[in-house]
């Protein structure tokens, strides 16, 4: 097990970390009490066990022994708990016997060693014999750090000029002092031959505290709601992520194993980050006094070190906490600031000072704010007269449900409202169209049967959104499919529900499927299966895709194959076709067109004849006696279910295809090509009473076919 505990010592959060690592993820409880949890581990714990508990700063012995008490109750012997810290007073407190080990640098010529590494991807690298000269000046001055090696080795291999390698040599940031044995000067230098503008990038990520695990997307839209992020010929997320791409290739930034979408900034980076931004941020987050630039952007307020809920649910009462927060609004800053986050629990005393926070500000872009029941109404009153806004992030948690404010819906700026964490949010704000500068609405993933993106009315006003996940067609105005007509910006994946009450045909079309280049995933569904199948399939023909679709998801429709799946098959990149209930369609689209496709899953389709991959993929002999490839397809799974005229399976061309289900299809009798599924992994064919038996290909398959 290995945990990451940094500066704030939770029990609790630990607690739940350490019993999610020895339960492999299986052992979920919503409740967060700590007895609770710890009766967890004891239950989980059957074998011996190392637990790593990283960077620990904490060196209250009680709370230690209060973390430990369930790993100390096992009866099973030769445990072993590893602490890292960088506090003397931590590795006394906790090791056995003063066993505690005081890491050094590496040695000198391991250390050259790993630097060469760090800059020409070989620790044998013998050339340019002057570089490497100025190289080991270099090295002198790193003390043997890995990190700092690879900070500066990440500086130096951009540019392998002897001027330029010489320049960094003799630098003045190795003047700079202090207990860290070289390496924050190593760390400083990186930042300052950074260009301006992923200086001012990196340098904002102060305003988080050690140990933050950054999601890539939610800081490029931060930086872009505060001007950091400015590029007139490309979109302004993609030039965003090419900022923090170069970030994270200079070592500022490392990518998490587990979850895959967040990045680590180790703590020396960190500092870094909080020294360079010292004059223009206020931190709030227990780590130390509190102090106030003069003219300060940014302020942000981290709670969790400082409040701990009780089992009762109450939070207690923090009054050192409460001066520090209100002595804020004795400086005259609070009307300039960029950004404010208030994250965290607190309790109704931190509210009613924040309040008054929030009254004063002014020219605030981004504001990310942890609300509670009593709180909820009268902040978002406050937060609707931020005309300035371009960044919303609220948070709210309580039983007790909760609608958004319609005054919100009054912030024309407004580029991403983020209430991913809203509890119990089950509607939106009737006049969302206003938002007509919104480009991101982040809503909760579980949030009812009906995503609540179906539920913006006159969504076609919101022009620059980048995501639309669901869009449900109505009969009341406001809700039209001509009502995507305009959004050509959304992208990743789009489901159109309820296309049976489109009731024009060229309503469709000026839907503009088509245009929406960026889409990579296309549901299309019929909820009632419409009377009129003519009519369905003029509907689908306007619904036409363009080419670069990877994914297709058609469902419950009645019609013939529409034209741009047949005749005119047009989407050659698709991975995934997945057709159910398409009872009218009888002709597929030509699979040897579709050399991408990987898996295909055909459920109900009543009007199906043949399924046909072509032939076996191998050399074969033309009519003119020169030998050529026959197409091979790329297929990998297959399910055929409920199609009731199926004759005819051939798959002589599906040499990569592992998976095969063929259900309930009672007239298939043949499956050519099965015999020669060298890569197949799994076979169910099942309730087809015309199929034989299996004992003809048990030998072949020998315990992976179910027939």
């Amino acid at each position: 097990m290995w945990i990451y505990v940094s500066v704030n010592f939770d029990e609790v959060k630990l607690t739940e970390e350490i019993l999610d690592c020895i339960s492999d993820g299986r052992h979920k409880t919503s409740a967060k009490n700590f007895s609770t949890l710890q009766d967890g581990i004891k239950k989980c714990l059957t074998k011996r066990f190392l637990l790593v508990l990283d960077d620990v700063w904490e060196d209250d012995e009680r709370r230690w022994n209060k973390l430990l008490a369930p790993l100390r109750t096992t009866e099973i012997t030769g445990n072993v708990v590893l602490v890292t810290t960088r506090e003397l007073s931590v590795a006394k407190m906790t090791s056995t016997l003063e066993q505690y080990i005081k890491l050094g640098g590496l040695k000198e010529d391991v250390f050259w060693l790993f630097f060469k590494r760090c800059i020409f991807g070989d620790e044998n690298y013998q050339g340019r014999k002057k570089l490497q000269k100025i190289g080991k000046e270099i090295v002198t001055r790193l003390s043997g750090n890995p990190l700092a090696a690879k900070s500066v080795g990440t500086l130096l291999k951009r540019r392998l000029e002897e001027n330029y390698w010489q320049r960094i040599s003799d630098g003045d940031e190795w003047k700079l002092q202090g207990g860290d044995g070289g390496i924050l000067p190593a760390l400083m230098l990186s930042y300052n031959h950074l260009p301006y503008h992923l200086q001012r990038l990196f340098s904002y990520c102060a305003v988080f505290p050690k140990g933050y695990k950054f999601h890539k997307e939610n800081l490029i839209r931060i930086w872009i709601a505060l001007g950091f992020v400015v590029n007139e010929r490309k979109r302004l997320e993609d030039t965003g992520s090419d900022y923090f791409d170069e970030l994270v290739d200079r070592s500022f930034f490392e990518k998490l194993e587990e979850p895959h979408e967040y990045y680590l900034m180790h703590d020396l980076i960190h500092h870094v980050a909080r020294s360079v931004l010292v004059d223009e941020c206020l931190t709030m987050d227990g780590s130390g006094p509190l102090a106030v630039s003069p003219s300060p952007s940014h302020v942000s307020i981290w709670t969790e070190s400082e409040y701990k809920t009780q089992q009762n649910g109450e939070t207690e009462r923090n009054e050192t906490f409460e001066k520090r927060l209100t002595a804020i609004q004795k400086y005259d800053i609070l009307r300039s600031l960029d950004s404010v986050m208030l994250v965290g629990p607190y309790d109704e005393n931190i509210s009613v000072i924040f309040t008054q926070i929030l009254k004063k500000l002014q020219y605030v872009r981004v504001l990310r704010v942890s609300t509670t029941l009593s709180s909820a109404d009268i902040w978002q009153l406050s937060i609707s007269k931020l005309i300035h806004l371009r960044h919303l992030e609220l948070w709210f948690s309580s039983d007790t449900p909760k609608p958004l404010s319609e005054a919100l819906c009054g912030l024309y700026y407004l580029q991403v409202l983020d209430v991913t964490h809203w509890s119990g949010l089950d509607g939106l704000p009737r006049r969302m169209s206003n938002l007509v500068n919104l480009r991101y609405l982040l809503v909760p993933e579980l949030s009812g049967p009906l995503h609540l993106h179906s539920k913006i009315a006159r969504v076609g006003e919101l022009k620059f959104l980048q995501e639309l996940k669901e869009y449900r067609v109505q009969i009341e105005s406001g809700f039209e499919i001509s009502q995507l007509e305009n959004l050509n910006d959304i992208r990743g994946s789009l489901r159109i529900f309820n296309l049976e009450k489109v009731t024009e045909k060229d309503e469709a079309c000026r839907a503009r499927i088509k245009d929406k280049k960026h889409l990579r995933t296309l549901w299309l569904s019929w909820e009632i299966t419409s009377a009129d199948p003519s009519f369905s399939k003029e509907v689908l023909e306007g619904l036409e895709p363009h080419d670069r679709l990877e994914h297709l998801h058609i469902i419950n429709y009645i019609g013939a194959t529409p034209s741009w799946l047949g005749q005119s098959f047009s989407l050659n990149n698709l991975e995934s076709l997945y057709l159910q209930d398409c009872t009218g369609m009888e002709i597929l689209p030509p699979f040897d067109e579709l050399p991408f496709l990987e898996k295909l899953s055909l459920v109900g389709m009543s009007s199906l004849k043949e399924v046909n991959f072509g032939t076996s993929g191998r050399s074969t002999q033309s009519s003119e006696g020169v030998m050529t490839d026959s197409h091979e397809s790329s297929l990998v799974e297959l399910e055929l279910s409920k199609c009731s005229s199926l004759t005819s399976v051939r798959l002589l061309s599906c040499r990569a295809l592992t998976k095969l289900s063929i259900v309930d299809c009672l007239l298939l009798a043949s499956v050519d090509g099965l015999q020669s599924l060298d890569q197949l992994k799994y076979c169910d064919i099942k309730e087809c009473p015309c199929f034989p038996s299996a004992q003809s290909l048990e030998n072949q398959f020998q315990g992976i076919i179910n027939i």
